[in-house]
C-alpha cells in the first residue's frame, strides 16, 4: 500500500493510523507525478485533494467551500512548520517532499483564526547522512500564442455598420460635439452624411471601405507572442551521524504571452541539522528568493481586453515600416482623452507635444519593473528532557522588501498630455513654458516591505504503558506572531536615466483644478495630476498571542480520542472579553475496527478504521474594522490651495470578533486486498456563523451601514478518495486514483441585498441571497421583444411587461421575478490519475470534471458601439438586432432606441432584460484532461558508469484538452463566470525534463 504512514501537521508528526481528523496526504512519488513548469506548486495538488478546488487560470482557491465574505478566503499555507506570509512562489515545488491538507476541525483547529479556510501543510527537503548527493533537474516548456479569435468578436465590418446604424438612429451632430475631441472614421461620414455633403450610397461606400480592414490579427501579431519557461533545479547533501545539510539552487526565467512581459527568479535553499548531544538537536532553515518582473506599465493585469478594446476594430496599428500609427480616439475609446488632427497640428506648430494615442507606441513608451527578495529564517531546538517529554522552541523569521519601478518615458500618453495640460505660456514669444512640471520621463518607485515573525515554545509528550495498551501524547505552547505591511510611493520627474537627473516641480499649482493656458487643448477631460498616485504611503501591522493544547489518548491501538483547544489574542478585536477570549477547539475518535477479533484474521482487509470529530474553527477580517473609528484622509483638489480631509471607513465596533466555523466531519479510511486498493470517504458539515456582513446604522450617525459579525453560511458534502493497483505483471503495472467531492453551499443569513439608489439593475448587484449558495447567479426570465422592439421579462405571475424605474429610483420587481440559474462555483469536482508503467517506461494522466455550476456569457448587443465613439467590441450576433415592426418574429436582440419621449423609447435599465437575459446563462460542466506525463527511466550501464543515478526524461503536456458540455465554444475557466466577459482561452503547454542523480 502506497501510503504517508506520519502526517506532518505543522505542529506535531503523528501515526495516520491515530488521525481522528479530516487529512489528504501527497508523499513525494504522488507529488512529483505532475509538477508545474513555472514553479506553482498549487497545480500539483488538483485532482489529489478531495474538497480542493485549484484553478490556475483565476487563482480560484479552497477547500470545502466558501466560508467568508469578507475575511481570508484561502487555506493557511505552513511551510516546515510554521504559517508563512511570503509570496508562494518563493515555495520550490521540486524541494517539497510532502503535502498534507488539513481539512477538517480535528486537523486544523490548533490554528486557530486562520484555519476556517483549511491549512494546506509543506515539508521540504532536508540533509541525509551519507556521501554527498548531486541532484539536477533541468526543463524548457513552450505554450503556442493564444486564439484571439475565441474571444467570438464580430469583424471590423459588422462594428462599421453597427456604428453608422447607431448615428444615423441619433440626433448626433458635429456641432454638438466639444471643441477639440476626437471623432472616429464612422463619425466623421456620418456627420458628412447628415451636413448634406453625402448621399447615402456614398456614405455605405466609405463605411464599407472603413470595416475592409480588421485588426485583430496584426494586434495578435504586435502584442502577443509564445509564452517560453526555462527551469533548472539542482542541490546537494549529505552529512554524517552529528550534521546533515542541504544546499539547492533553482532559476526560473519566464517570457510571457505579452511581448515584454516576462520575470526571472532565483531560490536558494538551506537545511542543516546538528545533533549536539543524544538529547539536544538543533534545525536551521533558510531560504531566499529574488525575483524580477518586467511588463509594459500600461498591460500589467494580463487580461486580454486592457489593450484590444483601446482602439477601433478597423484602425492600423503600424505603418508599412513598422512605425505606430494613431488612432483616433483616446485609451478605452474615450474621444475626450482624444484630440482631432486640426486642434493636434496647432498644438505642434506652438511646440506642444503631440496629443493622439499611439497604441502599439505606448507597449514601448511605458516600463514596470518589481523587484521582490524573500528572506526566511527557521530555527527550531529539540530538547529531550526525558524519554516521553521533549520541548520544542523554535521560531521563523520572513521578510519580503519589494521595489516596483515604472517608468513612462515622453513617448507615454499620460506624459504628453498632463506636459500639454499643465504648460504655461511665455508671455513675450507665446511658447509653452514647462516651469510647474518639466519635460523628461516620469520615475515612480514603490517601495514595499512585508516583515513578519513567529515565536513558538511548545511541550511534547508521548508515553506508552508496557504493554502498549494505552498510548498517550500531548503537547502545549504558547506562540507569538507579528505581520507588518508597509510600502512608500514616490515619484521623480523630469527624470533622465543617463544623467540620472530629477527636476523639481511646483506641487501647489500642478495638483490645483485650473484651466489649460492653451485653448486648443480640449477641456472635456483634461489631464490632472493625482498627487496620492505619485506619493503615498501605508501601514499595516497585526499582531497575534496565543495558548495552544492538544491531546490524544489510544487504548490497545483501536479506540483514539482526541482533542485540541487554542486560545488567540490579536490587536484587531475590541476590548469586550466576551468577544475577544473566545477559544477555539475540536474533539475527535476513532475506532480501528480491524484491530477488532470479527475483523482481525479477515486477510482480505487490511485496514478499516472510523473517525468522527467535532471543533470550532476562526477566520480574520480582511475589511477596515475594529475597536476604534478607522479613519482615511486624503485631498481635495478643487479647492485653491488644496485641504486636507477625512472621511469614516468603519465605524468603531467594540463587539467585533472573530469569524467562527462549527466542523463536523465523519470519515472512513480503508485498505483491502494487501494494499491493492485504499482510501477514505467523508461527510462533513461546516456552519460558518458571525460572518462580516453589512448592518444598517443610523444615518445621522453620519453613515449608512457598517460591516458587523452579521451573516452566516453553510457549507457540506461528502469527498472520497479510491486509489487502486488495477494491474502488475512482470513488466507493466496501472495504478488509479479517484478523488471526489461533493460541496452544496447556503448562506443561511445575510443583509438582503434590495435595489442601488443609483438605478442600477437589482441582478448585476445581486450576489448574496439567504438561502442561496454565496456565488448564486440570478437572470430574468426573458421575453423576448414586444412590436416596439422593447425587450419584456415575465413576472413572476407569467404576465410579460417592461422593467422600469420609478421617480425615485425603486425597482418594479422583486427577487421572486428573478430565475436562479445556479452557483458559478462547481459543485463537484472529480480527478482520474491513471499510472501505467512499461520497464523503463511511466505514462501518467490526470482528468478532471468539474460539474454543478453556471455561468453567464456576453450577451451580442449593437450598443456596444454606442456614444461618440464607441464601447468595445461586441460579440458576433450583434447585427441580428430588431429595426423594424416584427423584427420581434425573427430575433431577441433589441436595437437602438427612439428618443425620448417617442413611441418605442426604452432606457439602459430597461435594456438589461436582454443582457441579463436566462438566454445567456449557461451550465459549465466540463471535462479537462489536465496532464500527460510519459518519462523514459535511463538505466543503461553507460549512465551508470557515468556515475548517473536515477536519470529519467520526462515530456510533459499541461492543459492538453477539454470540453465544455453546453457547447465546446466557451472555456469556463476562460471567461468571468458572472459577467460574461471573455478571457483567452490558453493553449496547451508543452514541456521537456532532464532528471539526474550523482
Amino acid at each position: 500500500m502506497d501510503e504517508v504512514q506520519v502526517v506532518a501537521t505543522g505542529y506535531q508528526e503523528i501515526e495516520k493510523e491515530r488521525l481522528t481528523g479530516s487529512v489528504a496526504s501527497l508523499n513525494r512519488e504522488q507529488y512529483d507525478q505532475r509538477v508545474a513548469v513555472t514553479g506553482n506548486f498549487l497545480e500539483s495538488l488538483e485532482g489529489k485533494v478531495p474538497g480542493l478546488l485549484y484553478n490556475s487560470q483565476t487563482g480560484e482557491l479552497a477547500i470545502r467551500g466558501v466560508s467568508t465574505f469578507d475575511a481570508v478566503r484561502q487555506p493557511l499555507i505552513v511551510l516546515n512548520g510554521f504559517p508563512t506570509e511570503i509570496d508562494i512562489r518563493s515555495i520550490n515545488p521540486n524541494d517539497i517532499v510532502s503535502v498534507n491538507v488539513l481539512k477538517d476541525a480535528a486537523a486544523a483547529s490548533i490554528y486557530g483564526t486562520r484555519a476556517s479556510n483549511g491549512v494546506i501543510v509543506i515539508e521540504t527537503k532536508s540533509g541525509k547522512s551519507g556521501a554527498p548527493v548531486f541532484s539536477l533537474r533541468a526543463t524548457y516548456g513552450v505554450q503556442p500564442r493564444s486564439d484571439f479569435g475565441y474571444l467570438n468578436y464580430a469583424s471590423a465590418a459588422d462594428y462599421a455598420n453597427l456604428q453608422r446604424d447607431y448615428l444615423l438612429s441619433t440626433d448626433a451632430t458635429r456641432a454638438g460635439l466639444r471643441a477639440g475631441v476626437g471623432t472616429s472614421p464612422v463619425q466623421d461620414a456620418v456627420f458628412d452624411f447628415k451636413e448634406g455633403k453625402i448621399d447615402r450610397g456614398v456614405l455605405d461606400q466609405r463605411v464599407a471601405q472603413i470595416g475592409a480592414y480588421d485588426n485583430l490579427k496584426e494586434y495578435e501579431r504586435l502584442f502577443y507572442r509564445a509564452r517560453q519557461a526555462r527551469q533548472v533545479d539542482f542541490d546537494m547533501s549529505g552529512g554524517g551521524e552529528k550534521n546533515t545539510y542541504l544546499i539547492g539552487l533553482n532559476y526560473l526565467g519566464e517570457e510571457d504571452q505579452q511581448v515584454r512581459t516576462g520575470n526571472e527568479r532565483i531560490l536558494l535553499n538551506l537545511a542543516s541539522t546538528h545533533r549536539f548531544t543524544n538529547r539536544l538537536s538543533f534545525e536551521f532553515r533558510g531560504r531566499y528568493a529574488n525575483t524580477t518582473t518586467k511588463s509594459p506599465f500600461q498591460s500589467a493585469s494580463g487580461l486580454s481586453g486592457e489593450y484590444l478594446n483601446n482602439f477601433l476594430p478597423y484602425e492600423r496599428l503600424v505603418d508599412e515600416n513598422g512605425r505606430a500609427l494613431p488612432v483616433a480616439l483616446g485609451p478605452g475609446l474615450n474621444p475626450n482623452t482624444g484630440i482631432n488632427n486640426d486642434f493636434n497640428e496647432q498644438n505642434l506648430a506652438l511646440g506642444l507635444y503631440d496629443g493622439r494615442y499611439f497604441p502599439y507606441q505606448e507597449l514601448t513608451a511605458s516600463t514596470s519593473k518589481l523587484n521582490s527578495t524573500t528572506l526566511r529564517l527557521q530555527g527550531r531546538l529539540r530538547a529531550d528532557l526525558t524519554n516521553w517529554l521533549n520541548l520544542d522552541l523554535g521560531g521563523v523569521y520572513e521578510d519580503q522588501p519589494s521595489t516596483q519601478s515604472r517608468l513612462l518615458t515622453e513617448d507615454a500618453l499620460v506624459v504628453r498630455r498632463l506636459l500639454n495640460y499643465k504648460a504655461g505660456k511665455d508671455p513675450v514669444t507665446g511658447v509653452p513654458v514647462f516651469s510647474d512640471l518639466p519635460r523628461g520621463s516620469f520615475l515612480t518607485r514603490v517601495n514595499g516591505q512585508t516583515k513578519s515573525y513567529t515565536l513558538r515554545g511548545q511541550l511534547n509528550a508521548n508515553h506508552s504503558s508496557e504493554n502498549l495498551k494505552h498510548t498517550i501524547t500531548g503537547l502545549a505552547g504558547m506562540e507569538v506572531r507579528k505581520i507588518t505591511n508597509s510600502d512608500f510611493t514616490n515619484t521623480f520627474f523630469g527624470y533622465d536615466g543617463q544623467t540620472l537627473i530629477a527636476k523639481p516641480i511646483n506641487q501647489v499649482n500642478l495638483t490645483s483644478y485650473r484651466a489649460p493656458v492653451f485653448k486648443t487643448l480640449p477641456t472635456a477631460s483634461p489631464a490632472t495630476f493625482p498627487f496620492s498616485s505619485y506619493f503615498n504611503e501605508r501601514y499595516n501591522d497585526q499582531r497575534f498571542v496565543s495558548f495552544y493544547g492538544n491531546a490524544a489518548y489510544t487504548y490497545f491501538d483501536r479506540y483514539t480520542l482526541t482533542g485540541s483547544i487554542r486560545l488567540d489574542k490579536s490587536n484587531l478585536f475590541g476590548t469586550d472579553p466576551e468577544y475577544r477570549n473566545n477559544p477555539f477547539y475540536s474533539v475527535g475518535a476513532n475506532w480501528r475496527m480491524k484491530q477488532e477479533n470479527f475483523l482481525h484474521d479477515t486477510e482480505w482487509v487490511d485496514e478499516l478504521k472510523l473517525r468522527l470529530a467535532y471543533g470550532l474553527n476562526g477566520n480574520v477580517p480582511t475589511s477596515n474594522s475594529g475597536r476604534f473609528l478607522v479613519l482615511t484622509s486624503d485631498l481635495n483638489y478643487y479647492l485653491d490651495p488644496v485641504q486636507q480631509y477625512y472621511d469614516v471607513l468603519a465605524p468603531r465596533n467594540q463587539s467585533i470578533r472573530w469569524e467562527k466555523t462549527k466542523n463536523y466531519n465523519a470519515g472512513l479510511d480503508y485498505a483491502l486486498f494487501g494494499g491493492r486498493l485504499y482510501g477514505a470517504v467523508d461527510y462533513y458539515l461546516k456552519n460558518s456563523d458571525d460572518i462580516f456582513g453589512q448592518y444598517a446604522a443610523d444615518p445621522t450617525l453620519g453613515f449608512n451601514e457598517y460591516r458587523a459579525n452579521t451573516a452566516a453560511i453553510r457549507n457540506r458534502g461528502l469527498e472520497f478518495s479510491v486509489n487502486s493497483l488495477n494491474l502488475r505483471a512482470q513488466d507493466f503495472s496501472w495504478r488509479t486514483q479517484l478523488t471526489a467531492s461533493f460541496n452544496k453551499n447556503e448562506v443561511t443569513k445575510v443583509k438582503t441585498v434590495t435595489g442601488d439608489p443609483d438605478g442600477a439593475p437589482l441582478i448585476s448587484v445581486l450576489s448574496l441571497q439567504q438561502g442561496y449558495p454565496v456565488n448564486a447567479l440570478f437572470a430574468y426570465r426573458y421575453a423576448g421583444l414586444n412590436a416596439l422592439g422593447q425587450p419584456e421579462i415575465f413576472g413572476q405571475d407569467g404576465t410579460r411587461r417592461l422593467l422600469t424605474l420609478s421617480g425615485t429610483g425603486s425597482e418594479s420587481i422583486t427577487l421572486a421575478d428573478l430565475e436562479y440559474k445556479g452557483s458559478t462555483t462547481p459543485r463537484y469536482v472529480l480527478g482520474l490519475n491513471n499510472q501505467l508503467s512499461y520497464k523503463n517506461f511511466d505514462l501518467y494522466f490526470l482528468f478532471m470534471y468539474y460539474g454543478g455550476y453556471v455561468m453567464r456569457v456576453e450577451a451580442p448587443d449593437p450598443l456596444q458601439v454606442q456614444g461618440i465613439g464607441g464601447a468595445g467590441r461586441v460579440q458576433q450576433g450583434a447585427t441580428d438586432y430588431w429595426q423594424q415592426p416584427g423584427d420581434e418574429q425573427t430575433t431577441r436582440v433589441p436595437g437602438f432606441s427612439p428618443g425620448l419621449g417617442e413611441p418605442g423609447y426604452f432606457d439602459d435599465y430597461t435594456r438589461s432584460a436582454y443582457g441579463f437575459a436566462g438566454d445567456f446563462v449557461r451550465k459549465a460542466d466540463n471535462i479537462r484532461l489536465r496532464d500527460i506525463v510519459l518519462s523514459y527511466n535511463l538505466k543503461s550501464a553507460f549512465f551508470t558508469n557515468l556515475g548517473l543515478e536515477r536519470t529519467q526524461l520526462r515530456g510533459q503536456v499541461q492543459n492538453a484538452f477539454n470540453y465544455t458540455f453546453s457547447g465546446n465554444d466557451i472555456d469556463p475557466d476562460a471567461i468571468d463566470r458572472r459577467d460574461g466577459t471573455r478571457l483567452l482561452r490558453p493553449k496547451p503547454f508543452y514541456s521537456l525534463s532532464l532528471y539526474a542523480n550523482f
